[in-house]
């Protein structure tokens, strides 16, 4: 088991960092033309789309700064604002909060991809793939936010030090979650695996800045040679 844990744990969370990054670049400067996200307002903007995306949107992102925030700020530069036992109290609600938000935003989103016609014909399978693993990561990580309102002050720092000890490459940084539930191990890993296919998916939007289009040669595509012969 130690292997196993300090496979996932102390190992795969670099693979994972690597392989983002080189995916990254690979789609930036290689592979440009991929990198979008198809919009299906045009096809249907309703009830679902008017608030379950910005809903969506609003909790992951809560979510990913607080992750940020929680794990990799030293224990001693938080007591400098705030008690431990607080911080571990505010990550509870907002989590919490946050978490739901996001999951009920995405699922309104899930039910108009699936309902509406039209914009089910445009989902591909890496849509509904990478949807899936989100779905799964928002209610492992709430699941893995209700075990924390019943453990103590020591588990939950437990995570900021692995986090911390990844960041400094200590190689027993694992060894810091070594008793942690299944349900933590679980959340950590599919967020990794999540890491490692992002820039294979539309996510990649969420980071794209159009830095390359003042320099690019333009792009003619079937639609453009339609509308010149027009």
């Amino acid at each position: 088991m130690d292997y196993v844990n300090s496979l996932f744990f102390g190992y795969l969370p670099y693979i994972a960092v690597t392989a983002f990054f080189i995916g990254v670049i690979y789609h930036c400067i290689v592979s440009d033309k991929t990198i979008h996200a198809t919009s299906t307002i045009f096809l249907q903007k309703d009830f679902f789309m008017r608030f379950g995306s910005p809903m969506f949107h609003f909790g992951i992102i809560l979510v990913f700064f607080g992750h940020i925030f929680g794990l990799f700020t030293p224990p001693f530069m938080v007591e400098w604002i705030m008690p431990l036992e607080l911080k571990r109290m505010l990550a509870i609600i907002i989590g919490l909060s946050a978490g739901f938000i996001a999951l009920l935003g995405l699922l309104m989103l899930c039910f108009r991809r699936f309902v509406s016609v039209r914009v089910r014909r445009t989902s591909s399978f890496q849509d509904w793939f990478i949807v899936f693993l989100i779905i799964v990561q928002i209610c492992l990580g709430l699941a893995s936010t209700i075990v924390t309102t019943r453990s103590s002050l020591a588990d939950y720092l437990a995570f900021d030090y692995w986090a911390q000890g990844l960041v400094w490459f200590e190689p027993d940084a694992w060894k810091f979650i070594l008793a942690s539930g299944i349900i933590y191990k679980l959340h950590i890993v599919n967020g990794f695996f999540i890491l490692i296919c992002f820039p294979y998916t539309k996510l990649m939007h969420m980071i794209r800045l159009p830095l390359l289009y003042p320099i690019r040669s333009n792009k003619l595509f079937p639609s453009d040679t339609t509308s010149h012969k027009l």
